[in-house]
């Protein structure tokens, strides 16, 4: 609601993307995140306090008419949409019995942040898709440098011109990223094959190369840096 009061108001876009969300329990799986990945759809698990684990399952597809964005959907169809994927995956998808559909929808991060009075942060300034699970992160992140920055400088006008510029360059990466991921996760013929084979290759050469390419966004300490 604040958002537009800022930056002309418009209406989020389509992503081309939908995601189911369950949740089943977990007692004898490992307590690890999984990527499952499938030409134009994915899925990621990952483990939930009290034995549970959490199910975000996404699928390309070229229109969303439903109003709203949190509906009930039966559950086989999101078996359906994963049907000739891995057996262990099929094996998950078969216990829930509970899931909710959204489509995937977001506005481009915003021109302006701030006015004399006003400031925006987190998903009102730069909402981000879910596939760096960064989106919380990067709203707590801009409340605490908002906070360092309003408290060092006295001027408020400045300091919100401040808070904008060194939070934008972060947000605006980790967007990008997420965006990348989106479309590294549903490649399809031979652009997959290729990416599969890189990833096993870089595994066995380098196993840390994955995740150390990402040191810039995981490796980063608000609290003590300037932003």
């Amino acid at each position: 609601m604040i958002r537009p009061v800022l930056n002309k108001a418009a209406a989020p876009f389509f992503t081309g993307q939908v995601a189911w969300r369950a949740i089943i329990p977990a007692t004898d799986l490992p307590p690890v995140a999984q990527i499952w990945m499938a030409p134009g759809r994915h899925v990621v698990t990952y483990p939930l306090p009290d034995n549970r684990l959490n199910i975000v399952a996404v699928q390309e597809r070229d229109t969303w008419a439903a109003e709203g964005w949190h509906h009930d959907d039966d559950p086989t169809n999101l078996r359906a949409a994963f049907a000739d994927c891995a057996a262990p995956l099929q094996d998950l998808l078969a216990q829930v019995d509970t899931c909710h559909l959204w489509g995937l929808f977001r506005h481009k991060v915003a021109d302006h942040w701030h006015n004399d009075r006003i400031a925006l942060l987190g998903d009102a300034a730069h909402p981000t898709l879910p596939f760096l699970a960064q989106g919380a992160n990067l709203a707590i992140e801009d409340a605490f440098a908002l906070a360092q920055i309003t408290d060092a400088q006295h001027n408020l006008a400045q300091a919100l011109h401040a808070y904008q510029s060194a939070r934008h360059p972060r947000v605006s990466r980790a967007i990008a990223a997420a965006n990348a991921n989106a479309r590294n996760y549903h490649l399809s013929g031979m652009p997959r094959r290729v990416a599969h084979i890189g990833l096993k290759t870089l595994g066995r050469i380098a196993p840390d190369a994955f995740i150390n390419r990402l040191g810039w966004l995981y490796d980063h300490d608000v609290t003590t840096s300037s932003v």
